[in-house]
């Protein structure tokens, strides 16, 4: 059963109703899924998802991703599989079929078989399975080939694809989000993603051995964009929008800007994560770091260390999230956020009943939100900067993210 509610539009204050009327417009379709978790903290923030997530849903429209819809939704059902996300795996499965994904391969992904895969789904597999694993780092010889067979906009995008379903699977698993009886009955029959494991805890857990974190190279796998220049003249308005909310281009960006139009709704949701979320700056350092430590992401740790020192977290707890420590040095409510998130990041990527509990307590429901999306948000430019080595932001006063 889902954890929270449909937000009635007339329930939320008049000034944030323009909000809920942009996700309608944007998705084109009813409130949904992870749309309704955002909507119980900041609908501000959910209109910001829902425009990013256009560009990756569309069908046979102007704004969206260059990569195939079969490539798209490939990526949506082992990226399902691999974060136990149920919710995502309906919305996509069918689609999935219809783009001309064997069902023999669906079945392979969903019951976690060996896959027969043609040679751009090996490519796609391999290319995902090796940014959501191990060291979370691709390796030169498949870099390559994914730069060869989609060029350099088209991996991008395909990068983001993957950063974007998982930025949207941790709010929905958070709060075990289940598609109601009216979605379901707009679907053909499928068989549902049974979620396997337990969560995450740090009493059963085995002491891992993270990896010392891996801080890029000291050559981009791509030359960066950072000069209206560097763009053709129609797409350069897209740089300014960055610069507006951020000052600078940063590696990231210089990345992003591959596709411009995403880089602008990308920069559009890290404003937000920056600027205006509700989380004090401490809670949300540390979800931060916690999010990158884990995905052994130099870039966004690094970012994410600057962060935390200007708003004053324990230095001790810094350390012992590197180290990947219990975190002897959290106060009560730092210890549940980082149970929150560690839950969502490890183990089956769902949050435990008594573990949800604590969380509400301590920071409410729009809160805990918050939490998840900035973990999301986190692991997706994570994946995004790990797939490019980026190296860390020469300068730690201007934003990175």
């Amino acid at each position: 059963m889902s954890r929270v509610d449909k937000v009635e539009r007339e329930s939320l204050p008049p000034d944030e109703r323009r909000f809920f009327d942009a996700v309608q417009a944007i998705r084109r379709r009813p409130i949904s899924g992870p749309f309704i978790v955002l909507m119980n903290s900041s609908p501000d923030l959910a209109a910001r998802f829902a425009q990013l997530g256009h560009y990756f849903h569309a069908r046979g429209q102007a704004d969206e991703s260059i990569v195939p819809i079969r490539d798209r939704s490939f990526i949506s059902l082992i990226g399902s599989r691999v974060l136990e996300s149920p919710y995502e795996w309906a919305a996509w499965v069918n689609w999935a079929l219809y783009a001309g994904v064997e069902q023999s391969t669906v079945d392979a992904i969903r019951e976690g078989l060996p896959l027969d895969l043609d040679p751009t789904e090996k490519l796609v597999n391999d290319f995902c399975g090796q940014l959501v694993s191990n060291n979370h780092r691709v390796s030169d010889a498949t870099f390559n080939a994914g730069l060869e067979h989609y060029g350099v906009r088209g991996l991008v995008e395909l990068i983001v694809t993957l950063g974007y379903f998982a930025m949207i699977a941790l709010p929905l698993n958070a709060f075990q989000m289940q598609m109601s009886a009216a979605q379901l009955g707009q679907r053909k029959t499928f068989k549902p993603l049974d979620v396997r494991g337990t969560p995450w805890s740090e009493a059963r857990a085995e002491q891992r051995s993270l990896p010392s974190l891996t801080l890029g190279r000291s050559a981009t796998r791509v030359t960066l964009i950072e000069r209206h220049e560097d763009l053709a003249a129609a797409e350069q308005h897209f740089l300014d929008r960055i610069i507006r909310c951020r000052g600078w281009v940063s590696p990231a960006f210089g990345v992003l800007l591959y596709t411009p139009d995403v880089a602008e709704r990308i920069a559009h949701i890290g404003e937000y994560i920056l600027y205006r979320s509700q989380l004090t700056p401490q809670a949300r350092a540390l979800a931060w770091l916690l999010t990158a430590r884990d995905l052994d992401a130099g870039y966004t740790w690094s970012a994410g260390v600057s962060a935390a020192r200007a708003c004053g977290l324990d230095t001790r707890l810094i350390d012992q999230v590197e180290r990947d420590e219990p975190l002897a040095a959290a106060t009560a409510e730092q210890r549940a956020l980082a149970t929150f998130c560690r839950q969502l990041l490890r183990g089956n990527h769902h949050v435990g009943d008594a573990e949800y509990a604590t969380a509400i307590e301590h920071f409410g429901v729009a809160g805990a939100v918050q939490i998840a999306a900035v973990t999301g948000y986190v692991a997706m430019m994570s994946i995004i900067t790990n797939a490019f080595e980026l190296a860390p932001a020469d300068d730690a006063t201007r934003p990175a993210l």
